[in-house]
């Protein structure tokens, strides 16, 4: 018989994991960074059909810069929604991992996907038979940068970004550079000063030889600063490849600096002037190209500005002053001095003490769920978050038409007025005839009563804490069937209310608006026989209701373009439908910035249309000047509008951008599918409205006495 240590350290091995299973979703930077951190022999990226394109770059460059045993790149099905698909697909990987423990990363993916693996793998490891199993479930704290577990007595993981630089970076978001070297004028002035640039190109331009000599400037001096900075890497000017067309340029950049995962744009303008029209579509390609994790730097010369930020701000409320920066040229080169000032300053709060997991007394065995999932008209209990968008709120309301609610938000959660908006949507669905109610009616009647807040808000990264607070509430109910909809919130915060309604024997459900439908972790697909009736006013923030005309400054948008498609789509549509206009557009103060929001919105039922149509000139509002609109400028403002919406409505939601033919109509398409990362040739040859994909919007090219075929959508179809 082996000595007692002898089976002790066989144990610790065979229950020492050996294989990671890394979610990937469309971004696919933290699957790429788990991939690097995590200690395995083999890798298992997997994604949905859509995004394996996305795994297999990741797994690419894993690679390239690792050497593991195996790198396997799986998709979980066709419908990342479908959690008995995606189980399936992962425990077909049970040879891969050889019954032994396996880490899982749940970051990427859908919010299905990543609560029906963590389920799956708290159910194969239980804590009784490996009791660090919570330890090799992780995800990633973005704010942080840590890979936090579910282990209350185990420190979250920095993330390891020795093996990641820049072209890694750019690459598995589908980009590369068309030369990885600084362009010869930018060298000779940083070799040779500006002599050797007026011997070899002695007819330059004052324009441009000023714009040479001061990215050279910039680019010198960020090298000579941060040379020896760990973990740190300074580019020159590069051009990212059109995917489009082969030999051109999509996007450029003047300067690129990275610090671990952390990605610096650096922009050099001559003129201030030219920094608030160039920012948003500055910003989007910086994010096109390196992911969410970066930020730009626009150096000018001249003396510094101190309305420039403010008036980029107000031109795009996107721009905000963590991803975007604004320094004249002087102070960059006295107060950038160092590498600890360019952390300060870009980088802050990167080195942050390990977070450890609250511990929370373990959830008691579940009771049997019930046999048939209980529907609206068994009155259940229902538990659900706020997330970022307050519609899935409302719609999970609608849906289930329960007796009690709990919302649980996390800090950031946004309750004003959502409370009474739930009570109405409730009212609502239960009296479909009856003229809206008031706030007295509501309350004389209970339907407030029946919606309650958590008395303290949850921490949105803990999916214990979550659990342990629903678990808690769902046992309180005296045994009313109970459901936990998981559809918003954070990914931890969803896990947390599975974890609940599983040792609850509660429903978990999540929505899918596309189809009109619930999944049902445990009993499948539960149709939804009618349309919920939104409070749009409180989901619509900044719009107003429209029933006149519509009347804008022709210089920031085309009001008649946006007419004629708001009157096609009312008229084809059988149901009744609302009209809601952008604010901004009636005031003076504020109308140039109205190009970056859908400019109306079309409300049906539980739908929204965002309409777009940003003009193709500019009026500069410091000296009220127009100006042509560049292809990659439309694009922005297109891709600005459709986050706007997505913000309010996420899948919900969807955006028409419409244009006149002609001009520059197809290379601004070619943009907005570059920045919403479509590839060449997938768009369908007929273009048509759809819902479900909200970050992709419909480019169509219109004229107003002659709109397309989309734009005869019934939206009561949809």
């Amino acid at each position: 018989m082996a000595p007692h240590g002898e089976r002790t350290r066989e144990k610790d091995h065979v229950d020492t994991p050996r294989t990671s299973v890394v979610l990937v979703g469309r971004n696919p930077t933290p699957a790429l960074l788990s991939a690097l951190t995590l200690p395995h022999d083999h890798l298992v990226l997997a994604g949905s059909d859509d995004t394996l394109p996305t795994a297999h770059r990741v797994a690419e460059a894993v690679r390239a810069r690792t050497a593991p045993a195996s790198v396997h790149v799986m998709s979980v099905g066709p419908d990342p929604h479908d959690p008995d698909g995606v189980v399936d697909h992962l425990r077909a990987l049970e040879t891969v991992r050889g019954a032994r423990p396996w880490y899982l990363d749940y970051t990427g993916g859908t919010k299905i996907m990543s609560v029906a693996a963590a389920l799956l793998h708290e159910q194969t490891l239980p804590e009784t038979d490996h009791p660090r199993a919570p330890g090799w479930r992780l995800y990633l704290d973005p704010r942080r940068d840590l890979l936090r577990t579910a282990d209350p007595h185990r420190p979250a993981l920095p993330v390891d970004t020795s093996r990641v630089d820049l072209a890694a970076l750019a690459a598995v978001h589908g980009s590369h550079w068309i030369e990885d070297r600084d362009p010869e004028p930018v060298r000779l002035v940083a070799e040779g000063g500006t002599q050797a640039l007026d011997a070899r190109h002695p007819r330059l331009g004052p324009a441009a030889r000023r714009g040479i000599i001061a990215e050279a400037r910039v680019l010198a001096h960020l090298r000579r600063h941060l040379r020896r900075a760990p973990d740190t890497e300074v580019l020159g000017p590069r051009r990212v490849a059109d995917p489009a067309r082969p030999g051109d340029s999509v996007a450029d950049f003047d300067a690129v600096v990275r610090h671990r995962h952390r990605v610096l744009c650096v922009e050099t303008k001559t003129r201030a002037d030219d920094v608030e029209a160039r920012a948003g579509w500055t910003l989007a390609k910086a994010r096109r190209v390196f992911g969410n994790a970066v930020c730009v730097l626009f150096v000018h010369t001249g003396p510094a500005d101190p309305r420039l930020r403010a008036a980029m701000f107000d031109h795009n409320p996107a721009l905000t002053a963590p991803n975007t920066h604004v320094w004249a040229l002087d102070d960059l080169l006295r107060r950038l001095t160092s590498f600890d000032d360019l952390r300060s300053a870009f980088f802050p709060g990167l080195a942050p003490a390990p977070t450890e997991t609250v511990p929370h007394p373990p959830l008691p065995t579940a009771p049997a769920p019930p046999g048939h999932h209980p529907g609206p008209g068994s009155a259940p209990a229902l538990v659900t978050a706020l997330g970022g968008s307050r519609l899935g709120t409302l719609t999970a309301v609608h849906a289930h038409r329960p007796a009690r609610t709990l919302i649980l938000s996390s800090r950031q959660g946004i309750r004003e007025h959502v409370r009474e908006a739930a009570a109405r949507t409730l009212h609502r669905a239960e009296h479909p005839g009856a003229p809206p109610a008031d706030a007295a009616h509501l309350e004389e009647h209970g339907y407030r009563d029946r919606v309650r807040f958590g008395a303290d808000p949850v921490d949105g990264s803990d999916p214990h804490a979550v659990a342990a607070r629903a678990h808690a509430w769902i046992t309180g109910e005296n045994g009313r069937p109970a459901v936990a909809d998981l559809t918003t919130g954070t990914k931890a915060m969803s896990l947390g209310l599975a974890l609940a309604a599983r040792h609850s024997g509660a429903c978990a459900t999540y929505q899918l608006p596309r189809e009109r439908a619930l999944v049902c972790l445990t009993h499948g697909r539960v149709p939804l026989h009618a349309r919920a009736a939104v409070d749009w006013s409180l989901v619509l923030s900044g719009y107003t209701p429209l029933t006149g005309p519509l009347t804008a400054d022709p210089v920031h948008v085309d009001a008649a373009l946006l007419e004629a498609a708001r009157t096609a789509l009312t008229r084809a549509t059988a149901d009744p439908v609302e009209v809601w206009a952008d604010t901004t557009l009636a005031d003076p103060e504020r109308a140039h910035t109205a190009r970056e929001r859908p400019s109306l919105v079309l409300t049906c039922g539980d739908r929204a249309v965002g309409l777009a149509a940003p003009a193709w000139r500019r009026r500069r509002p410091h000296d009220r000047r127009t100006r042509r609109v560049s292809p990659g400028a439309w694009a922005q403002s297109v891709h600005a509008a459709t986050l706007h919406l997505n913000l309010r409505c996420d899948v919900a939601g969807t955006v028409l951008a419409l244009t006149r033919p002609g001009g520059d109509v197809g290379r601004a398409r070619e943009l907005v599918d570059w920045i919403t990362h479509t590839p060449p040739g997938a768009r369908p040859p007929e273009p048509r409205l759809t819902f479900g994909d909200p970050l992709h919007p419909l480019v169509l090219a219109a004229a107003p006495d002659d709109p397309p075929a989309p734009l005869h959508t019934d939206l009561s179809l949809l």
